[in-house]
């Protein structure tokens, strides 16, 4: 996209990407909040920034504490990727199959405590911000407590392979055997040593609530362990009619204003609609929305390929969502 940027420009064209949730109303609640330390003097040290689509409360009632607003597979594929980002001046690099090693809890107002992960590659941020004095970029996903040590168990005992197998006949027990390399006889207890935990551990009730422990069939005749864990997390975690999701979007900055130093956070928890629209789906689309038809109305003046983090686009965006009631707030108090 950023390859065409010139020709856009030449037409008089203006291409708006990453405007939805995340990525986009983090980049434009974000921007606001580093733009106007600017303005009165500051300089950011510090960006860390978290969000989560999440079951609202209420709707938190099994084991796995998540249940699915987007695809079970896309979840999966993300939970494989490799992260980089930066603390305190040093780039903390994060394999893949160690992703969630690197957890750490978060508290969020008006939200609770969350556990956090790193989201992939935060060091482009570093310029799409101009933060490039900030000793800190680090963008993480937000989970119910437990997520980590689970989504870490599974990644290094192999249940995130893409690497497809012959599974016509078998149980669940019986792939889960196939998984770890071990007989089906108790396969409880073969799954808990492996993880090096004990039978009662919450990661082996988790896996126990989903099945894999059972003489139920597959469902398939082939496929990769990562394809049987999406099927089954998605038949077992599904939003029940009438509950809510909950989306939760956190920054936390370090202002430097040579005399002082000031922690500012900017929070947004939105939740959807009991039998009508999801959290997730509200904002994720209603950005995009807004932004097409402030661009067809004239009322965005830009050519290129841009993304919302300049006050012509999130200005006006980050406005109208408020009166959808998408709201970002604001705290500031000293470092």
């Amino acid at each position: 996209m950023s390859a065409l940027d010139g020709n856009a420009r030449d037409a008089g064209l203006l291409f708006l990407n990453e405007i939805g949730l995340d990525p986009g109303i983090d980049h434009m609640s974000a921007m606001r909040v580093i733009h106007g330390a600017r303005e009165r003097g500051g300089r950011v040290v510090s960006f860390r920034s978290y969000c989560g689509g999440l079951p609202a409360p209420e709707a938190n009632t099994n084991p796995w504490g998540y249940k699915f607003s987007w695809s079970p597979r896309a979840v999966i594929m993300a939970s494989r990727n490799a992260a980089r980002y930066l603390e305190d001046g040093r780039v903390v690099e994060v394999p893949g199959p160690e992703l969630f090693a690197d957890c750490r809890l978060v508290d969020v107002p008006e939200a609770g405590e969350f556990e956090r992960y790193p989201n992939r590659d935060s060091l482009p941020y570093v310029e799409t911000y101009g933060l490039q004095d900030a000793e800190t970029m680090f963008r993480g996903t937000l989970r119910n407590g437990g997520w980590c040590a689970t989504w870490l168990t599974l990644s290094r005992l192999g249940f995130l392979s893409d690497e497809p197998q012959q599974l016509g006949g078998f149980t669940y027990a019986q792939f889960t055997a196939g998984v770890l390399g071990t007989s089906a006889d108790n396969v409880r207890a073969e799954f808990a040593a492996r993880a090096g935990v004990s039978e009662d551990d919450d990661v082996v009730a988790r896996m126990e609530w989903l099945g894999f422990f059972s003489d139920e069939p597959l469902p398939c005749d082939e496929g990769a362990p990562m394809d049987v864990l999406a099927v089954r997390l998605q038949e077992k975690c599904p939003y029940e009619e009438g509950e809510r999701d909950m989306i939760v979007l956190h920054h936390e900055f370090d202002v430097d204003y040579g005399d002082r130093r000031e922690a500012v956070t900017s929070t947004l928890v939105d939740y959807g609609v009991p039998g009508g629209d999801s959290a997730m789906a509200r904002t994720v689309s209603l950005p995009a929305a807004i932004a097409a038809r402030l661009i067809l109305e004239g009322k965005i003046d830009l050519a290129g390929v841009h993304i919302p983090v300049v006050p012509e686009i999130y200005e006006p965006v980050l406005d109208e969502l408020e009166t959808l009631g998408i709201k970002c707030v604001e705290r500031t108090e000293p470092a």
